[in-house]
This record gives C-alpha cells, structure tokens and sequence, in this order.
C-alpha cells in the first residue's frame, strides 16, 4: 500500500522571500475522519488521549501523537504519520504535475502528467498510483463513494476505499489542485488518511485527534501554495491583473482564508469578513 512521502518533489525546497503576516493553524479537523464510512451505529465514543507533540526536523510543522504511534516523515511542512494498527496518515503532501496529455514525459520534480481539467478523482487515483509505484508495489484501486466541493473549486473533500493485493481500506482525502503556472506545471496539495477496514470503527477517534493537531509554519504554508515555476521579475499585465481582481478568499495563497474555507469549511458567524463570510474584523 502507497506512502505518498515517496513521491515527494526537491523544487519545493526552495527559500521563501516572504511569509505570511498571519499564524496559520491548520486545524484538519474537518477532514470529518469520524465521517470515513463509518455507519453511525458503530461509532463508540472515545475517551481523549494524551498527544505529544512531536516537530519535523526543519520546524516547518507539528503534530501530537499518542502511544504507539510514529512520526515516520516530515520535513517542508509534510508529516506522515503510522500507528500501531497499520493506520496511516499523510499530511501537506506537495505533487507536482504537468498540464499535458496523460503519460507524457516528465522529468525531475514533476511527478506525472495529466491535463489541468482532468477530474480530481483522477488526479488522485494517480498520486496514489504512482506513488506505490516508485516504491515498486502494485497499483492501488480506488472507488470513490462521495466527492465534497469545498468553497474554493479547486479543492474537494474524497472519501472511498483502496485495495491493494487483497487489503482493503477505507481513505478520506482533501485534494487541492493548483491553478498551473505559465510553463503548465501545476501544484497537488494532498490531505489523507487511510485505516485497514475492519480497524475503522476502533481507531477512528485516535485518528481524527492526531490530523487535527497538524499545525504547519505560515512561511512554509505560504511557499506550499506559492507557483511552481516562480513568476518572471515583471509579470505580464494580465497576471497582475488577475492577481490584484481576486478576492481574499478566493485566492489560495491566503492561507487563513484557505484554512477556514477548505480545510475547516467553517460556518459563515465564524469566517472574518475579509474571507468571505460574516465575523467581524
């Protein structure tokens, strides 16, 4: 079964000119991982457990982990996480992808090629695949049981299942893609946790405590929804244009808007004005 680490590019290693006057708190309780398929008769209750917070090495992001349970990865704001019951949990995960027909070539940090306007189902099924792949595995099949639109369109919530040699799990994602920049290489931003089926029921709780608790630094936030291929030093008019025309919450470079709007999908009484909905400056 893939673990998305692998198929991590070194581009997005590159020095931030600038941070974000904001503290991000990438709260992904909304991944809704107590939602995973889970048929409400049988989820328990779970009594809270103790989490350690543990940092990647390079201080990009945080996580609290219980017992048993182990950083496995991390470093530019990614985290994968294990547990003892073979639960995995991949957080920040950067794919980088070329607008081109799918199975064109690709080279260096570029990881596969599919077109922009390829569906998100697709373009997860193959960061999936070919992930296991460079780790010289078997492809993974995925079915898609529900596709949610968050309120930035290039984002959506997945849920479905994934077998792989025999093993069945049940997967909950947020798959953000990107707008591509202007040499057509285009950004995934990946949120994804996976449970063995018949462990879904039993280490749900544990897992929602451990991905909402991710919290990743605003400079590298920042720089994991910046442009792949950096603008030249005078970008064209047109692209100046359209970068001032946009909204606060419609652009996904603004981090607490994408924060609220994406990955909490917070109510409108608790999203500032500035981000599209109610809550006073």
């Amino acid at each position: 079964m893939t673990e998305l680490a692998i198929i991590l590019g070194s581009k997005g290693d590159t020095t931030l000119n600038h941070s974000h006057p904001n503290a991000v708190r990438l709260a992904i309780a909304a991944l809704a991982i107590c939602g995973m398929l889970i048929s409400s008769a049988l989820q328990t209750v779970a009594s809270p457990s103790a989490l350690k917070t543990v940092t990647t090495d390079d201080k990009t992001a945080s996580v609290g982990l219980p017992d048993g349970w182990k950083l496995a990865k991390g470093a530019n704001g990614f985290i994968y996480i294990t547990g003892p019951n073979d639960d995995r949990i991949n957080l920040g995960v950067l794919v980088v992808a070329k607008n081109a027909q799918a199975g064109a070539g690709v080279s260096g940090d570029v990881v596969f090629a599919l077109p922009y306007s390829a569906s998100l189902k697709d373009k997860l099924t193959t960061i999936v695949q070919v992930g296991a792949a460079k780790q010289g595995g078997s492809k993974p099949q995925l079915t898609f049981a529900s596709q949610t639109p968050t309120k930035l369109p290039m984002c959506a919530r997945l849920l479905g299942s994934m077998t792989d040699g025999g093993q069945s799990r049940k997967f909950e994602a947020v798959l953000c893609s990107l707008q591509p920049d202007y040499l057509g290489f285009y950004k995934n931003l990946v949120f994804m946790a996976n449970i063995p089926s018949d462990r879904v029921a039993q280490d749900r709780a544990i897992v929602e405590q451990i991905v909402s608790s991710y919290r990743v630094t605003p400079a590298m936030f920042k720089k994991l929804l910046s442009s792949y291929t950096p603008l030249p030093p005078h970008p064209a008019a047109g692209a100046r244009a359209a970068i001032s025309g946009m909204a606060p919450y419609e652009d996904p470079t603004n981090s607490d808007c994408f924060d609220y709007n994406v990955i909490r999908e917070s109510p409108p009484w608790e999203v500032p004005i500035h981000c599209g909905g109610i809550q006073p400056e």
